[in-house]
């Protein structure tokens, strides 16, 4: 969980900080779609690099990340 919110953080830092120098160099539309294709990046990391841990044991769950 806390890696969770430190990221969640991270990237409201990171928006709020580049937020306006991007609506004025790139405009609205630019800007949220650069912002849209950051989270879709971000969004096929995470479904390619973070296990699905419902239903299984800690023991499952470690045996899986030692395999790998």
């Amino acid at each position: 969980m806390s890696a969770t919110m430190f990221s969640n953080w991270t990237m409201n830092f990171l928006v709020s900080l580049t937020f306006l120098t991007l609506l004025d160099t790139l405009g609205g539309a630019g800007t949220f779609t650069l912002y849209a294709a950051v989270c879709a990046l971000l969004t096929v990391f995470a479904l390619r690099c973070v296990p699905e841990t419902r239903g299984k044991s800690l023991e499952q769950i470690e045996q899986e990340l030692l395999t790998k």
